[in-house]
């Protein structure tokens, strides 16, 4: 080996080896030569090989490392403090005179590669934090807290080069997809991605349980293992995907992610959506917060309908404006003051729902709102006369005592209206001469 060694002139690693006990070096190539500055080995022969190589009166602490032997390198990196270069070393015990064991170890230079490295990562970095930066702007540029959550994710889209940015929403055993942007080209897949098990992501819980992120880099390596996944995947034309948890009081309360983003920095970008989660889901938890007070300054407590209050910012405030055709219905209750006075007010509350319901089915997804304890108004922005008619005799039919359920039902209709208070006005008038002719009729009886 004593022989072999020297053949390691010719490299442009440093080469050196070293007695294991008395730390003497016993050969160092031409580039180490070169490296620390002598002209021949008779200069390095016997001594320290700490004191040539690292300028240390003491042995190096790594010199006694217990992973050292004959079989493998042990690699590692090293600043030098003599040469001012950072090396790659891998460090091995041969054989030297057929007597003794000997270090030897090989020092590949780096310092410009880890430099250039370094500067990559410090401009990805900065790219990273900048994209986050913009992006929580963005989450806070807008009133309006969907508006905001649909130009953020717009921006993730574009910035990450995705196909698809979308929120999912957990609700005990189900999922809704409840936000979604698609690039330019890309099917919008958020109607199709409702009500959804949440066994579909059982094997990303457990990431998720551990505030991790899931990164499929290619969906075809899970269409043995994960079979189902693979397939609602697959439907989507995803290929790879980057999902992170939505975490809220230490609950999961869903996760949002990108479809497709650009394939050479999926990990750079789980890092960005990592230091995205916490400001989204407290984006997420603002909408919870004016959606809550929403509801409980527009909307009946006891039924669900829209109230008053609602009724008067969707009619009474000018959002009449560009409409082709609006339409009305006044529906009021009957008897039921007769039903509280004789079966209670539990009962009374009953048949309130029961007419709600009704009104619902009925008219699909027309608002309808409760204005007072026996009277609602549906508002049909939009729609034709025909359907107007076939709404208000489905109305009449069910509303006409079926069930116990009974309540007069007035309707009108206009071609551009420039004022709904004049389309309430009539189909209020309707309403009316409709109550009268019911209470006619069962006086009569």
């Amino acid at each position: 080996m004593k022989e072999y060694i020297k053949e390691f002139d010719g490299v442009r690693e440093i080469v050196y080896a070293a007695d294991t006990e008395k730390h003497e070096l016993l050969f160092l190539n031409k580039a180490g030569l070169e490296a620390f500055g002598y002209d021949s080995l008779d200069q390095v022969l016997g001594k320290k090989c700490h004191e040539v190589l690292q300028g240390k009166d003491f042995p190096c602490v790594f010199c006694g490392d217990e992973r050292l032997n004959d079989k493998e390198y042990l690699e590692w990196t090293h600043d030098n403090p003599v040469t001012g270069r950072r090396y790659r070393l891998k460090s091995k015990l041969i054989p030297w005179d057929g007597e003794r064991t000997v270090r030897m170890e090989i020092a590949e230079d780096i310092t410009e590669s880890d430099t250039q490295e370094i500067e990559i990562r410090t401009k990805k970095r900065a790219k990273s934090e900048r994209i986050v930066m913009d992006c929580i702007k963005m989450m806070y540029s807008s009133v309006e807290t969907d508006e905001a959550i649909n130009n953020t994710l717009e921006m993730m889209g574009n910035y990450l080069k995705g196909e698809r940015v979308y929120v999912f929403s957990i609700h005990g055993r189900t999922m809704d997809n409840t936000y979604e942007w698609c690039a330019e080209g890309v099917s919008r897949e958020i109607d199709s991605l409702q009500n959804l098990p949440v066994t579909l992501i059982d094997r990303w819980l457990p990431y998720f349980d551990k505030d991790e992120c899931v990164i499929i880099e290619d969906v075809e390596q899970i269409k043995e293992t994960s079979p189902e996944e693979y397939e609602v995947l697959k439907l989507q034309d995803i290929r790879s995907l980057i999902t992170v948890p939505l975490i809220e009081k230490g609950n999961l309360a869903g996760y949002f992610g990108i479809d497709n983003p650009w394939a050479d920095s999926l990990h750079e970008i789980s890092d960005i959506l990592k230091m995205l989660a916490y400001f989204f889901q407290s984006l997420l938890e603002r909408k919870k917060r004016e959606d809550y007070l929403k509801k409980i300054g527009f909307g009946d407590g006891m039924t669900g309908a829209l109230n008053r209050n609602a009724f008067i910012r969707d009619a009474m405030l000018g959002n009449s404006r560009g409409l082709l055709t609006a339409g009305c219905f006044f529906v009021d209750i009957n008897e039921l003051k007769k039903t509280n006075d004789t079966c209670g007010h539990e009962a009374g509350d009953k048949l309130i729902l029961q007419i709600y319901n009704i009104i619902c089915d009925v008219v699909g997804e027309y608002p309808v709102y409760r204005l007072g304890g026996d009277e609602f108004v549906v508002l049909c922005q939009n729609i034709s006369a025909e359907d107007m008619g076939e709404l208000e005799s489905r109305l009449k039919e069910e509303l006409g005592g079926k069930n116990g359920c009974s309540a007069a039902v007035g309707q009108s209709f206009l071609e551009n209206p420039g004022d709904l208070s004049l389309l309430m006005e009539e189909a209020d008038k309707k309403m009316y001469k409709d109550k009268e002719v019911y209470y006619k009729r069962n006086s009569s009886k």
